[in-house]
């Protein structure tokens, strides 16, 4: 059915002339823009024939992708994309709960045909297109509203909505029309999506907001739980005092909801991983080892090997010598070298030894490539002085340019 040869194809054509199998169909639909004429009347031969029986229909949805791909290929014939797109028509349940429920090309493609063949009539499309899922059909209505309806039914609409696009799209649209006052902005300002609320932020600070006497009427330890939490990210906005955040942070009793509050303030700058160390000593937290890789994403700055050892110090669960060994991939071969010789003393096992072995065989390989000598701390520099000399007696082919034992002479004294 797929061979460049059309004569080939056409064998398959009359041989599968009497399969109805559903793994077929999709292969059929295909053939119906064949470049040889008779192959296409024999795949339109075929549809007609399974148009009578009684799983045409669900076919038909199932492969709506495929039918649509039709209506842009050359050599389609039209009465059968016709009649296959009317079976589609026909189902208004599905296209009005896909278009609802699911997001991704699907949707929007079905949204595409709808306007272009007008299967459903447009004060019932407009609505499905409001509980959409899918935010390019939320869109359509978005669009419609926006030109149709007056501003006090935006703002209504602003304030009911459930979605991120939707309420920034009409607050930005309003903003720019003066439709919004002090209150819709301090209403704004304690969205749950942090672009609404930074938006709001920034037309309060355009009214010359009093935000000091705003929390002086508002003062943390009245807060409830969901009020805390909001305040803890306006504050971040404002990059206001660090330990009043932290006196925010105490407010909330959910370690997964003040984590994510932190990630959030590391991501906008606002504090920094040794200040988010203290914060978990101070309230003795015990992470989890995987709390690092968000740690990492979360920042735009490297963690330091300090910042590593503070961290691993606060982890309550086993890590294996591969996962600390890995926590500095992507680090300078000076940070590296310091990070393998201090985690040399967590070798337990056999197996431990092994992927230790391994490990430092493959990233200290550039060591014989460095140009510059080491930059570690005078902290880290009195642990080397102790701790390389027997590194080096274990793995001696490592360091056995001559580069390398000058530019680590002063350690192998």
């Amino acid at each position: 059915m797929k061979s460049y040869d059309g004569f080939l194809r056409q064998i398959m054509l009359e041989k599968l002339a009497s399969c109805f199998d559903a793994e077929f169909f999709p292969h059929l639909l295909y053939r119906l823009s064949d470049y040889v004429p008779s192959n296409r009347q024999l795949a339109v031969k075929h549809i007609i024939q399974w148009s009578k029986r009684p799983e045409f229909s669900e076919l038909c949805l199932n492969n709506f992708l495929d039918i649509a791909a039709l209506r842009y290929r050359d050599r389609t014939d039209q009465g059968c994309l016709a009649l296959l797109l009317k079976e589609v028509a026909s189902n208004t349940t599905y296209l009005s709960k896909t278009l609802t429920s699911r997001q991704g090309k699907l949707p929007r493609v079905i949204l595409k045909f709808i306007i272009e063949y007008q299967w459903i009539h447009e004060s019932e499309l407009l609505e499905m297109c409001r509980l959409a899922k899918d935010q390019t059909v939320r869109k359509y209505w978005l669009n419609f509203i926006i030109q149709h309806r007056s501003e006090k039914e935006l703002v209504d609409e602003l304030k009911r909505s459930i979605y991120r696009d939707v309420q920034y799209r009409l607050f930005d649209y309003l903003y720019q029309r003066n439709g919004l006052n002090t209150e819709d902005f301090i209403y704004f300002w304690q969205s749950k999506f942090a672009s609404i609320m930074d938006y709001a932020y920034f037309a309060l600070r355009q009214e010359k907001f009093n935000f000091d006497q705003y929390f002086q009427e508002y003062p943390i330890n009245q807060l409830t739980l969901f009020e805390a939490k909001i305040r803890a990210k306006q504050w971040i906005l404002l990059k206001g005092d660090h330990s009043i955040f932290f006196n925010i942070l105490k407010q909330i009793d959910s370690l997964k909801t003040t984590n994510a509050i932190i990630f959030l303030a590391l991501r906008q700058q606002y504090i920094t991983i040794e200040k988010c160390l203290d914060y978990y000593h101070a309230t003795q937290q015990k992470l989890d080892f995987f709390h690092i890789s968000k740690l990492k994403q979360a920042t735009q700055k490297q963690i330091t090997l300090s910042e590593l050892v503070g961290y691993l110090s606060l982890v309550n669960s086993p890590i294996t010598i591969k996962q600390r060994l890995s926590l500095v991939d992507g680090y300078g071969i000076w940070e590296q070298l310091y990070w393998f010789v201090i985690s040399s003393k967590f070798i337990q096992t056999d197996n431990d030894k092994i992927v230790f072995d391994l490990h430092i065989a493959q990233q200290l390989h550039y060591l014989g490539y460095a140009t510059y000598s080491e930059q570690w701390t005078s902290t880290q520099k009195v642990e080397m002085q102790t701790l390389l000399p027997a590194f080096i007696q274990s793995y001696p082919n490592i360091f056995e340019k001559d580069t390398v034992k000058h530019l680590l002479k002063s350690y192998l004294k």
